[in-house]
């Protein structure tokens, strides 16, 4: 059988085993560097972090798709296949991601959400008008000042981190559930954060060590 490519998608180290997912110390890092960017910045990079979408979409959020009440953000999924079985185009998929009450309240005080809303008006207009180049340059300029330098210092790295935040927590993720939140159209692309061997993992490895050393 031939060796089949694997999609960078699909890898949380590179070829040379280099970690391609920021860990908690460094996610917390992102976030408190974001102090210093602007309002409209600041929110574009806490999305990456909170939701684990991929940076263009978010660049294609619409305030439309800000759930007030429901505390969820619609994006609509990228790398779908466009066409079904038959090679009939499919139409755009769409997916419900929860977020922090607070994260909501924050998106309204900046974009003025709530009135839009009320207004009827502008709720299809991106709330971001940069480009996916400036977009990549802010998230490499906050990593900078987070001091997080390395393959994860990246958008595709903040969403490999809300894959491993999911599965490696107190209460993971159901791995359907977390597909369904990033946009996998297979579970077995989100079976790779599986990989990554959480704290409590790693505690229960250690003391089954110390117990094989009392005995």
């Amino acid at each position: 059988m031939e060796n089949q490519e694997i999609a960078p998608e699909m890898r949380l180290f590179s070829p040379t085993g280099e970690r391609l997912y920021l860990n908690a110390q460094e996610r917390a890092a992102f976030l408190s560097a974001l102090d210093e960017e602007e309002p409209n910045d600041r929110m574009f990079c806490q999305l990456l972090h909170y939701t684990g979408c991929r940076p263009t979409e978010a660049l294609q959020l619409v305030p439309a798709r800000v759930l007030i009440e429901e505390q969820a953000i619609v994006y609509r999924s990228l790398k779908k296949r466009k066409v079904d079985g038959r090679g009939r185009k499919k139409l755009a998929q769409y997916r419900a991601v929860p977020v922090p009450a607070i994260l909501i309240e924050y998106l309204d005080l900046v974009f003025d959400l709530r009135a839009r809303k009320k207004r009827g008006k502008d709720l299809e207009q991106p709330l971001w008008s940069m480009s996916r180049p400036t977009a990549y340059r802010l998230v490499k300029r906050v990593m900078r000042h987070a001091g997080v330098t390395g393959k994860q210092a990246t958008g595709k790295g903040l969403r490999h981190a809300f894959g491993v935040a999911m599965v490696t927590g107190e209460k993971p993720l159901p791995l359907h559930i977390l597909a369904q939140i990033m946009g996998h159209s297979d579970t077995k692309t989100t079976e790779i954060y599986l990989q990554v061997v959480g704290d409590e993992k790693h505690k229960l490895v250690m003391e089954a060590w110390s117990d094989q050393r009392e005995h």
